[in-house]
């Protein structure tokens, strides 16, 4: 499973390091690249927008529904909720403000909704 997942990282660093070279500036052709649009910008939370606020002492927030934790949101920490699926427990949020760990503002990632309260 290491040897797998060490050829796998050499192969993101080929690839990372060749995309790097043609946004970096100069393509391999010698022309200058195109810099990337801003049309993909960051999402951006609205003023007026209701928030809700971390009930949980401490709550796991995740890169994916029950993946990788990113970090911890306390209690009275506040996230707009961005994505949310029938059936599920599972929210996609973006925190509002610093968190009290630390997580920047606008950070995307998943909590459990059951520890969210208006």
């Amino acid at each position: 499973m290491s040897f797998l997942r060490s050829r796998l990282g050499l192969a993101v660093a080929a690839v990372l390091a060749g995309l790097m070279v043609t946004v970096g500036g100069v393509a391999a052709s010698g022309t200058a690249a195109a810099a990337p649009s801003s049309s993909a910008a960051e999402y951006k939370i609205p003023k007026n927008l209701k928030t809700h606020r971390v009930t949980a002492s401490a709550l796991r927030f995740r890169a994916a529904p029950a993946g990788w934790v990113k970090g911890l949101l306390y209690r009275g920490d506040r996230v707009f909720i961005r994505e949310s699926y029938v059936g599920s427990p599972w929210v996609k949020v973006v925190v509002v403000g610093k968190s009290r760990s630390g997580i920047a503002h606008e950070t995307r990632g998943w909590v459990h909704r059951s520890y969210l309260k208006r």
